[in-house]
């Protein structure tokens, strides 16, 4: 393992303090909260004593290296069993498009061309989606989608033809036409991004053996565990309330009043088919609260009384980032354009 990180000061002419690997560093955070103890107090020594850099890189290094194992995978079932077609799912703020895009670039170095399709640009107009109960549109549903022309589409890219490819405009809320066509190469290999690229209702006629599913998650990483008041979805929803402030001009307040329906969705439409897929992957970053901190924690702070509900959840959350060191102006940019999920890019 490469890149260790140095847990402590160093002081002049006095023996190096021992050296850290992020393995260790998370398996003593894990040890010092079963015993009550307060792990953040680890972290915040990390990047209070200036080794961030070192925090970071060894973090996306192991995430390098999960990721070449999932890319040795696909290449290997590209070159030897057929596989036509890589399906990327996962809930809202998971990290989807950005772990497609890293796979992307690990494959093109293995010889392979990956033509992305996200699936957002299959929805449907606003005015053809379907109903929740309460007689709203229903965002997060699987038949938002315009299955029939996917699958039309799909098959004839996978026949070697040439399809124009729509793009979806969220701010007029319909799907466009803007003359961008793909076409498969031989060495090609499409990708399907979305929330709903595990449903086996998207391409049913597609064969199973040539398809390879992926599943994205962003699991809370080990010293945002429960002692530290962090539910099992917030990793993503401060992920959320970010990218929603920066690529939509969404307050806070609004990300929050919409979260409940998004994560009744997830529960109806993207995880019942998680455990079917061929791999998964987190996406969380040990130091990715660091880096959002001063935004996010200005758009809870926000948030106004007057709201309860969604009042309560951004004081919790705001207490949780209070208790976190925040990561310096100069860190933040060298990481920033690896993890997408920190800027306003990332789909839904």
């Amino acid at each position: 393992m490469t890149d260790n990180i140095v847990i402590g000061k160093q002081e002049p002419q006095a023996e190096r303090p021992p050296r850290m690997t992020l393995e260790e560093f998370c398996g003593n955070v894990r040890r010092m909260e079963s015993q009550g103890q307060d792990g953040v107090s680890l972290f915040n020594e990390v990047i209070s004593n200036g080794y961030a850099p070192e925090l970071i890189a060894e973090d996306e290094f192991q995430h390098s290296r999960r990721l070449e194992r999932i890319t040795t995978e696909i290449t290997r079932r590209f070159r030897q069993e057929g596989l036509r077609l890589v399906l990327v799912a996962g809930p809202s703020c998971s990290g989807k498009t950005t772990t497609s895009r890293f796979l992307t670039h690990m494959l093109r170095d293995n010889g392979i061309q990956p033509c992305v399709v996200s699936l957002d640009n299959y929805f449907l107009n606003l005015d053809q989606r379907p109903l929740d109960i309460n007689g709203n549109i229903d965002y997060e549903s699987f038949y938002g989608l315009d299955l029939k022309q996917l699958g039309r589409d799909v098959a004839s890219l996978l026949a070697g033809d040439q399809v124009s490819m729509p793009t979806y405009d969220y701010v007029k809320g319909e799907r466009a036409y803007h003359g961008n066509t793909l076409k498969l190469e031989n060495n090609s290999l499409l990708f399907l991004e979305g929330l709903h690229a595990l449903n086996p209702q998207l391409v049913p006629n597609i064969d199973e053996d040539v398809k390879f599913s992926l599943f994205i998650t962003a699991q809370a990483t080990i010293y945002y565990g429960e002692k530290v008041g962090l539910s099992e979805h917030d990793n993503r929803l401060l992920r959320r309330i970010y990218r929603d402030y920066n690529s939509r001009g969404a307050s806070a307040l609004q990300t929050l009043q919409w979260w409940p329906g998004v994560l009744r969705g997830e529960h109806m439409w993207i995880l019942p088919f998680a455990s079917h897929a061929d791999a998964w992957f987190n996406t969380s970053m040990v130091f990715e609260f660091s880096a959002i901190k001063p935004r996010v924690a200005q758009l809870l702070h926000e948030v106004p009384e007057s709201e309860p509900a969604e009042y309560q959840v951004a004081q919790r959350l705001s207490a949780v980032l209070d208790r976190i060191a925040p990561l310096t102006h100069d860190d933040f940019v060298a990481i920033a354009p690896k993890r997408k999920f920190l800027l306003s890019n990332e789909g839904k």
